[in-house]
């Protein structure tokens, strides 16, 4: 046997099989963002602008796959994650589920922090997540100080008549 053409078929089935990997969506632990964006968009040129930002900024460490949603070429890519908005932009975790999905032009703040939230932190790094005062308890669910909830107010409530049409 002919260890060198062997061996040299292993390489290229390892070839093959990163390709057909690449190409199904596979990023490799990488959150995703997919982009379906055509220049007959209204919003292409400032959609453009924030997906351009957003790939400067996290480019290494998410994949970013971009359709030209005007082209047939993308029609399978439309059928497969059902869009029918040009610009749709949808985000996927390091394990390939769809986490948001954005029907039109997103807010670009928005989109960088939502992009942001789904690529996986190192061990031992710092987050921003709050933490409680020391010495104190917090139980889940109930408003902090206590006492206050959002959205109910300590006002007096006066009930208007109703109007009655001349």
């Amino acid at each position: 046997m002919n260890w060198k053409k062997f061996a040299a078929a292993i390489v290229v089935v390892s070839l093959l099989a990163a390709a057909v990997l690449a190409l199904a969506g596979c990023s490799q632990g990488k959150p995703q963002v997919i982009i379906f964006l055509g220049k007959s968009s209204k919003s292409y040129a400032a959609t453009k602008a924030i997906v351009d930002e957003a790939q400067k900024k996290y480019g290494s460490k998410v994949t970013f796959t971009i359709y030209d949603y005007d082209s047939p070429k993308s029609a399978s890519g439309k059928k497969k994650y059902f869009v029918s908005m040009d610009p749709t932009i949808i985000i996927t975790n390091a394990q390939g589920q769809i986490k948001q999905t954005y029907m039109g032009m997103p807010m670009k703040d928005e989109l960088l922090m939502t992009i942001e939230s789904f690529i996986p932190q190192k061990a031992g790094a710092k987050t921003s997540t709050p933490t409680s005062t020391p010495n104190s308890t917090v139980i889940p669910g109930t408003p902090y100080p206590s006492g206050s909830t959002p959205g109910v107010s300590t006002l007096p409530v006066t009930t208007v008549p109703s109007q009655q049409q001349p």
